[in-house]
């Protein structure tokens, strides 16, 4: 199923209103309800042969049509389907508080309730402040490579790729692989390409990627959704990490990415330590793996596995 859901004005961080759509999709029938959150560029396409978690609804799997039900909304800000920017036309800076209040709007609209919310990277920004937006909504969390803010290393990625994107004189097309070229060596570790690429063809990898992302996705959403990873800080306005995540009413099930090179293993820790300090109940699990941010969208059986485990816990 695919449908749109029109949300009343949403008052943003900075003071701005936005009037939101929110694109999603209901995928399964299975009995554990399931809120899929996409990573930067994702989709409401996680599912089937090309979707970007796909194997882990394959027959069997942690979200097999018979075992869970999924809904994957698209965030604001993207270009699948939700509300986002147009060439030429003015759109406000959002934040990860900012999604999360669409997708609570949104959740609210359509009088859902979730045994598990989970998200990866961007996605797991956003599930960490719907969670606080929505207890009663939500029965447990699942967060995969996100620390509770962005530190100076990402901010400092990041600003490379926003720089190529906010420069007027490349043209779209060419500002978006040119950005996603950067953006791909910061998604592996040097120990992953230098296994794969040991004979040369990196470039050729990197211009692939490129192109592919210039071919489905536009530069004003890559630019304000890179904005929102800039802005990520849990703790913003709330007294800071602990203080924010004494409100999290659920168990937290994270899981860190040992080569990560963004979210690297101390932002975790940090995410991880401060739930404790905060009283939450938390799990700490680790992908062990030499590539890097990217891992949980290619090591399908050491994710599968710490999904299964977090959606037994939460089974009706």
């Amino acid at each position: 199923m695919t449908a749109a859901t029109a949300l009343p004005p949403i008052t943003l961080e900075n003071g701005q209103s936005l009037s939101a759509e929110v694109a999603w999709r209901r995928i399964g029938h299975g009995p554990v309800k399931v809120l899929l959150l996409h990573a930067l560029t994702g989709g409401v396409f996680p599912d089937g042969p090309k979707g970007w978690w796909g194997p882990l609804f394959a027959p069997d799997a942690p979200l097999a049509a018979d075992r869970a039900t999924v809904w994957a909304p698209n965030l604001p800000g993207s270009c699948y389907g939700s509300t986002g920017p147009r060439k030429g036309e003015p759109f406000p800076d959002l934040t990860p508080h900012d999604l999360a209040e669409a997708l609570a709007a949104w959740t609210e609209a359509e009088d859902l309730r979730f045994d598990a919310a989970v998200g990866g990277s961007l996605g797991g920004m956003v599930a960490l402040e719907l969670a606080l937006r929505l207890p009663d909504r939500i029965g447990a969390l699942g967060v995969i490579g996100t620390g509770g803010r962005s530190d100076a290393w990402i901010l400092g990625q990041n600003h490379v790729q926003r720089r190529i994107l906010e420069d007027p004189s490349i043209p779209d097309g060419t500002a978006i692989a040119l950005a996603r070229h950067a953006a791909m060596l910061t998604f592996r570790t040097p120990e992953s390409l230098n296994a794969r690429f040991a004979e040369g063809g990196i470039q050729a990898w990197l211009d692939h990627h490129g192109r592919a992302l210039a071919d489905r996705f536009t530069r004003e959403s890559y630019l304000a959704l890179l904005k929102a990873w800039d802005a990520h800080d849990l703790g913003r306005g709330r007294g800071g990490l602990v203080s924010a995540l004494g409100g999290l009413k659920v168990p937290l099930h994270l899981l860190g990415i040992n080569s990560d090179q963004l979210f690297v293993p101390d932002l975790v820790r940090e995410l991880a330590e401060a739930a404790r300090a905060a009283g939450v109940a938390v799990r700490l699990d680790w992908l062990h793996t030499p590539h890097g941010h990217d891992a949980f969208l290619m090591e399908w059986g050491q994710v599968a596995a710490w999904l299964e485990r977090l959606l037994v816990e939460v089974a009706p």
